[in-house]
């Protein structure tokens, strides 16, 4: 029997090659096609790990600002919250100047006691005020020049009196046991005597004759060669 050649496959017997119609693109109504992003997974991941990191980082910041308890920045306002109601200057209107009497003002010292300026200066006694407080860097490191100068004189030669500003109770005794000052330090909680004394940055330095007037004023760090300098200039020391 003669070899009969196969049937030929029925196009719709679902055996055929699957094909791509690309033409179909273009035909209207046809899906478009989509649009590739212009980085792959890779710069999608790279991406979410930057911003986790800056959020993270932005986070450490903020509280590093709340938990900072390093004796940096006193809070003002729990200096101002803590301080005495009555006023350190007796007469709101007086500067100092030099040339002219200096500010009577109350002395609260950090140790406990006080009294009044004009007990101490005016009464023959050169005397010394150096203002600080503890946010201020200069003023932490010309303290110990003080400490070695006031211990050249004694206190019938030449009185030393630190006040401490803008600070809390607290803050202010931890600056003198930093610094190791012996000579007596008042509180000025709200930067009255401060401003009495014609403060506009620490550390300041004004001297007070033996009769009580203001003789010189100083703003910034002295060293102790330039304290001993400037009290011999107006007469304080032996030269």
């Amino acid at each position: 029997m003669p070899d009969t050649p196969p049937p030929a496959a029925d196009p719709g017997d679902g055996q055929h090659e699957a094909t791509t119609d690309t033409r179909s693109l273009d035909r209207p109504g046809s899906a478009a096609p989509r649009r590739r992003l212009p980085f792959g997974p890779f710069g999608m991941l790279l991406t979410t790990a930057v911003a986790l990191v800056a959020a993270v980082a932005a986070g450490a910041v903020v509280q590093g600002l709340v938990d900072d308890d390093d004796g940096g920045a006193v809070p003002i306002q729990e200096a101002l919250d803590g301080s005495a109601t009555a006023p350190l200057v007796l007469d709101g209107s007086a500067r100092a100047e030099v040339g002219s009497p200096a500010p009577d003002v109350l002395l609260e010292y950090l140790d406990g006691g006080s009294e009044q300026l004009a007990e101490v200066a005016g009464r023959g006694t050169p005397v010394v005020l150096n203002f600080w407080a503890s946010t201020c860097v200069p003023c932490l490191k010309e303290m110990p020049a003080f400490e070695e100068v006031h211990g050249r004189y004694s206190d019938d030669e030449v009185r030393f009196i630190g006040i401490d500003v803008a600070d809390t109770e607290q803050a202010g005794r931890d600056m003198v046991e930093k610094t190791g000052v012996t000579y007596p330090n008042a509180r000025d909680p709200r930067a009255e005597i401060f401003a009495a004394y014609g403060g506009i940055a620490l550390p300041r330095t004004v001297l007070i004759g033996g009769d009580g007037t203001v003789l010189a004023t100083h703003s910034g760090e002295l060293t102790a060669q330039e304290l001993t300098d400037l009290l011999a200039e107006h007469d304080l020391v032996p030269v």
